[in-house]
């Protein structure tokens, strides 16, 4: 059955559900709310002057009087609650009170004031007096232009009906032994609450059914993993004393974690996890390394040029001390044709690139080793087509995504988990303010000072040439004008690989003091001695976007400073959650709660369906239960488990599930 053939839901509505990632009608009911609010209690006009939404039911006494502006229009009618009276207000809103008629009483939910003598609300929302959606708990959607909660309300409840019996993770037996109920009901409840409890219940058990579907998956998957005879010879501390740094307990002690793994009799398939700056790459470079005086292929997957650019450029004389070859691959790379031979041939050990490694004819003589840098970026699909250019190649994933501890401590007996858990010593550190747009100019002579003293600054846009008077382009002009003598660049997406290759190298190298850039350098980029970090609209953007930015200062020893600007800034401003907080789960916990759920388990993106938990907040006790309900399937060997589903919602090679 198609979108279409809901009710109500046409060519355009089925468009903008395509941008949720609503393709199928199971899409739909597996999209879950953000939010819910409690209308089941209904208020007096009496009792609900208190500043916040409430449950009123009104007679309507009078017809609509509408007056109108050139740009304006206030509609207006009167309704009463036994012996009072409201003036029920709609601004710019003609046509919705149009369906209100004299003598009928409604459900509205809205805020209630004192005007004078008169109590009114203002573009209330109102249904009819039958109708569910006010008078009960109701779920709040994540929408886009021209879609409403109703609408998606309204759509979920139509595919419910269609709701496939085979898409059930446990059959009825399991269910019954841990009295949980089905997940058609669950659903049920998910989208229509009938009670607090009863939600409630059924979120936990979603949640529960989901991290155990994935503990199932990954489990099992590992258990076939390929046999390999792999033998490496390596004297590690003749690596490591080549380094200028030392590495810290949890690096070293991943780092042996993946070594072992990486000889074990079964392809390595590991999952290494890090905040920001912790320190993840340099491991995997290592372990590259290892793999390639050892005469294998290996291959580092990034997802954007500049930060390939970056790796490539940072680590090329390094690589080169071990009398290893390695190359950039990109999109802009110059003489591909040639690289791609080599590669072939095997005269490249160590491969750093984009997208552009999985291109068709991208081939490698040897490789065993495949790196996933910053992995939640990439696709499934991209990441199979990476996996097939190994001959049985090991697999190491990276991610900053944190991972509750009660949950990292349990998976760690289960699968193949690394953790850094502590900042590289000798980091400097980083003070974050914030900045009203107003105050720029202080700012500009904090900045001079910055110059003067040798270090260098970042200033990051959320756009580049829009009419915003913080684009990347009017922040250029803005900053040139402002600082005649020191020396400015700009960086984004859109120029040539050429000239962001140029611009990160000079800006590497201390020819350019100032470096404002849009996103591009969100992820990856490390120069020790920038110790300035400027957002402008800071607001627009997430807090785990503003914490990854603010992880590319604070990488040498010199204080840091990141300045979050903003045209209005109060208490309850998220940047505040930024400004108290350099702890990256903290920070994405928050993040999470204020921009709704996501995956962070095993960070496998499932494409067009949307069945997504947010395992940040899973309780201890859910925890528990999940790894109990575990233990008893596997110890009858997942007897009651739908594996058919399994396949299905994952639909990726089985070979790779940590990634």
């Amino acid at each position: 059955m198609d979108l279409l053939d809901l009710k109500g839901l046409g060519k355009k509505k089925k468009e903008y559900l395509e941008k949720l990632s609503i393709y199928k009608l199971e899409d739909l009911y597996n999209y879950y709310p953000r939010e819910y609010e409690d209308r089941s209690k209904k208020y007096d006009l009496s009792h609900g002057l208190d500043g916040n939404k409430h449950y009123f039911e009104w007679k309507i006494e009078s017809k609509l009087y509408t007056n109108y502006s050139k740009k304006f229009s206030i509609s207006y009618l009167y309704a009463s609650e036994n012996d009072k009276r409201i003036k029920i207000v709609f601004f710019n809103d003609k046509f919705s009170p149009r369906s209100l008629k004299i003598g009928q009483t409604y459900k509205f939910y809205t805020k209630i004031v004192k005007n004078g003598y008169e109590i009114e609300c203002h573009n209330p929302e109102f249904t009819d007096i039958d109708d569910d959606r006010i008078g009960n708990i109701v779920p709040i959607y994540p929408l886009t232009k021209s879609l409403t909660n109703k609408n998606l309300s309204d759509f979920i409840g139509q595919a419910l009906e269609f709701f496939d019996e085979n898409e059930v993770l446990l059959d009825k037996k399991v269910l019954d032994d841990f009295n949980f109920s089905d997940k058609f009901s669950n659903l049920k409840e998910i989208h229509f609450p009938t009670s607090l409890e009863n939600l409630k219940s059924a979120k936990s058990q979603i949640k529960i059914i989901d991290l155990l579907k994935e503990l199932i998956f990954i489990y099992v998957m590992q258990k076939e993993n390929s046999y390999q005879d792999l033998n490496l010879k390596y004297n590690l501390n003749d690596i490591l004393n080549k380094l200028d740094f030392k590495l810290t307990p949890s690096q070293y002690k991943s780092l042996i974690e993946i070594l072992k793994d990486s000889t074990s009799e079964s392809i390595m398939n590991r999952l290494l996890c890090g905040d920001v700056g912790s320190g993840k790459t340099i491991i995997a470079l290592i372990v590259m390394i290892i793999f390639s005086i050892n005469s294998y292929q290996t291959c580092m997957m990034v997802p954007t040029e500049v930060l390939a650019i970056q790796q490539y450029e940072k680590n090329k004389n390094f690589v080169e001390s071990f009398g290893l070859k390695i190359s950039l691959l990109t999109s802009s790379t110059k003489n591909k044709q040639d690289l791609k031979n080599k590669i072939k041939n095997g005269e490249i050990d160590i491969v750093i690139g984009t997208h552009a490694l999985i291109v068709y004819d991208v081939e490698f003589k040897n490789l065993k080793l495949i790196v996933a840098d910053e992995q939640h970026r990439f696709g499934v699909r991209q990441r199979q087509a990476l996996y097939e250019k190994g001959n049985d190649a090991n697999y190491l994933t990276m991610t900053a995504t944190p991972i509750p501890r009660t949950l990292f401590l349990k998976m760690k007996k289960l699968l193949d988990l690394s953790q850094i858990t502590e900042l590289p010593k000798g980091r400097g550190e980083i003070i974050t303010e914030l900045v009203l747009l107003s105050m720029e100019n202080s700012l500009f002579s904090k900045i001079e000072d910055f110059i003067k003293s040798g270090r260098q600054v970042y200033v990051v846009s959320d756009s580049i040439d829009s009419d915003d008077e913080n684009s990347l382009e009017n922040l250029y002009k803005r900053y040139k004008k402002r600082f005649k003598n020191i020396r400015i660049e700009k960086l984004h997406g859109k120029l040539k690989a050429s000239e962001k290759e140029e611009i990160l190298r000079d800006f590497s190298d201390g020819k350019i003091d100032i470096l404002i850039s849009t996103t591009v350098i969100e992820v990856g980029i490390d120069v020790s001695n920038a110790n300035c970090m400027i957002i402008y609209n800071a607001n627009n953007f997430g807090l785990s976007s503003l914490h990854q930015l603010r992880g590319r200062i604070g990488r040498g020893s010199y204080k840091s400073f990141c300045y979050l600007i903003s045209e209005k800034v109060d208490e309850r401003s998220k940047l505040n959650i930024i400004k108290n907080s350099n702890d990256g789960f903290e920070i994405a916990k928050k993040d999470l709660k204020l921009r709704g759920a996501g995956k962070i388990l095993s960070t496998i993106q499932h494409g067009k369906n949307l069945d997504d938990v947010n395992y940040f907040n899973l309780k201890e006790d859910e925890i528990n239960l999940c790894f109990k309900m575990f233990t008893y399937l596997k110890d009858k060997n997942f007897e009651g488990v739908n594996f058919s589903y399994l396949e299905k919602y994952f639909n990726i090679d089985k070979r790779i599930v940590l990634n």
